[in-house]
């Protein structure tokens, strides 16, 4: 596998992320995040974002791969930023905001502490 765009830990799951993943999303944030707002997140510690999010490259959440089929014009450098991005696990080939990445495969069922996530250049 190709050295990773950008991989980060989980430091903390919001209590209504759950809510999230039932409608198809996960919404990732560095911290530190105001405690209303991480309410809502997947929160981690920033890490280094080396390049582009592009649509055929993929994410893998612990040992589960998924497809980036569209990427939102600012979704880069949101999470280059703030490590913030949506995931939307919809297999959209057209990004529905402008911070959201969206992904082919089936939903995770739980996120935990602890979680790890990278995002790969490879484009599949």
């Amino acid at each position: 596998m190709s050295t990773p765009l950008y991989q980060l830990r989980v430091s903390y799951v919001g209590q209504y992320v759950a809510d999230y993943l039932r409608e198809n999303k996960l919404i990732l944030f560095a911290a530190p995040v105001p405690q209303d707002i991480a309410d809502y997140c997947v929160v981690h510690q920033p890490g280094e974002l080396s390049g582009a999010l592009l649509p055929g490259q993929t994410l893998n959440i612990n040992q589960h791969i998924y497809r980036i089929t569209a990427v939102g014009n600012v979704a880069t450098a949101n999470l280059k930023e703030l490590g913030h991005i949506t995931l939307n696990f919809d297999g959209a080939i057209e990004a529905e905001f402008p911070g959201m990445v969206h992904l082919a495969g089936q939903i995770p069922e739980t996120i935990e502490p602890n979680d790890l996530f990278y995002f790969h250049q490879q484009l599949n």
